[in-house]
């Protein structure tokens, strides 16, 4: 798929909106299924499963630290990037067994309010 049929099947659905603050509780919310999907199946001892849901959240934690302009918000940008960054943190540590799915739950319990409060507005 090009560009062009990107932006023509964009346009073209009807589940699609602009509006930042839907856009930025469904990349949070997916953060957080991610997350939760990768302590399940590292609980299952699915690791491949584990490994997949894991390299999401990761990615969605990339974009995030590396395309926004943190700087235009002052010291809350400066926050928002520490926070991202302390959750990119957890999620590459390479920690095994019981650590690894507190690190998980840790950082569902980082996201959750944020989530929470997407939701309310």
């Amino acid at each position: 798929m090009n560009s062009n049929q990107a932006i023509q099947a964009y346009k073209a659905s009807k589940h699609l909106n602009q509006n930042p603050r839907d856009i930025l509780t469904a990349v949070h919310e997916e953060l957080y299924r991610s997350i939760s999907s990768a302590k399940y199946a590292d609980e299952q001892n699915k690791l491949d499963h584990m490994c997949a849901h894991l390299e999401n959240a990761v990615q969605i934690l990339t974009v995030l630290v590396t395309t926004l302009n943190f700087s235009v918000t002052g010291g809350d940008g400066a926050r928002l990037k520490q926070y991202y960054l302390r959750l990119l943190s957890l999620l590459n540590r390479n920690e095994k067994g019981a650590k690894r799915s507190a690190a998980y739950q840790q950082s569902m319990d980082l996201l959750q309010p944020l989530c929470q409060e997407f939701r309310k507005v």
